[in-house]
């Protein structure tokens, strides 16, 4: 709320005299305050408090380390890819061991912060865990079948989808807008993968995994959008990742690989869990109360430009001239539709006192 800029118009004090006669300060509450600068910065002699400036430089601080933040996390995030690809592992193990570990370390840090867990926690968290779980297996998958590049900047085609099924079967309208950035990031990704799929040595499963994880993805947004409500970051995370790993151990269990413990790529499933698995998480949790929600989406749509790169730095997988003028445009495309989807919502959110 603006407390008047330097156009204001200066109101004339009232000179009715009071009915007792005690100092301003006293009848007011305090001094009066200039309209310019919050009411705790200003002293009884009208200057402003060392205070007030403090906390609005505390706030512009908070502001850019949550952008750096959300920076981070998406690098965080952008190396999931790699690291699951040097484990060299079937999906199904790197999914699941994977849920362990961020599990125990969650279901720590909420031990030592005294956040109890909850049987309705748990009970929200059981179709978000389970199509989690799926959604993780089929993605590591489909990394074996596919290059990093690939198989990320297909999966950035999540919010295209999730305009569709929206429209389809919750009636939202589609503009213009959302319209031509969802065309325009389906060009973008076919300019990325059509060009590198042959030379690439990627398989069609490998693509077909791809596109079925960002399927099992958007179902679990739609499950999980009301899930959340009066649950914290911590316990929600713990919940989600033990049952999701819960959900996949039949899978495991009937697997060529079975329940044991890998012995080799542990290091690379530690990072795994770790890197994108909590610091990631970590990072963007703290960073949301402190960016707009239209700042935070278009920065989190860096993950498939930072994996691919991260692709081609770590693993020498080759980007074209033409694969990087598709990463340029989906990029570009994503960024606006989730500013404008990102504003429709704060429209949509009714104003509170």
């Amino acid at each position: 709320m603006s407390f008047g800029g330097t156009n204001s118009p200066i109101r004339t004090p009232v000179t009715t005299p009071p009915r007792c006669p005690l100092p301003e300060s006293e009848r007011t509450g305090g001094p009066q305050r200039r309209p310019d600068v919050p009411v705790t910065s200003v002293t009884s002699a009208g200057s402003v408090h060392p205070m007030g400036l403090v906390s609005g430089l505390r706030s512009q601080s908070n502001a850019a380390l949550g952008v750096l933040a959300i920076l981070a996390a998406t690098a965080c995030w952008s190396s999931g890819g790699v690291l699951a690809k040097n484990a060299d592992l079937p999906g199904i193990v790197v999914a699941f061991w994977r849920l362990v570990i961020v599990a125990i370390v969650f279901g720590v840090i909420a031990l030592v912060l005294r956040k109890p867990i909850t049987l309705l926690m748990v009970r929200r968290s059981l179709l978000g865990g389970l199509l989690f779980g799926v959604n993780l297996a089929v993605w590591f998958e489909a990394l074996r079948h596919a290059t990093v590049g690939i198989a990320t900047v297909t999966a950035a085609l999540t919010p295209v989808l999730g305009l569709l099924i929206g429209r389809g079967f919750l009636g939202e309208r589609i503009t213009a807008l959302a319209l031509g950035c969802a065309l325009g990031a389906i060009a973008g990704v076919v300019l990325f993968v059509v060009p590198g799929f042959a030379a690439s040595g990627t398989k069609p499963l490998g693509l077909g995994l791809a596109f079925a994880a960002i399927g099992i993805w958007v179902c679990y947004l739609f499950v999980t959008k009301k899930a959340r409500e009066g649950v914290g970051t911590i316990e929600y995370l713990f919940c989600m990742a033990a049952v999701a790993a819960i959900s996949l151990f039949p899978l495991l269990a009937l697997s060529d690989h079975g329940i044991a413990p890998p012995t080799k790529g542990v290091g690379w499933l530690v990072a795994l869990a770790i890197i994108p698995g909590c610091l990631g998480h970590g990072l963007l949790a703290w960073a949301q109360p402190h960016v707009p929600l239209s700042t935070s989406g278009i920065l989190l749509q860096g993950e498939p430009v930072g994996a691919a790169l991260a692709g081609a730095i770590f693993l020498g997988e080759v980007i074209g001239p033409i694969q990087g003028v598709g990463l340029l445009v989906a990029f570009v495309a994503l960024a606006v539709l989730t500013r404008a989807s990102a504003t429709r919502t704060d429209e949509a959110e009714p104003a509170t006192a």
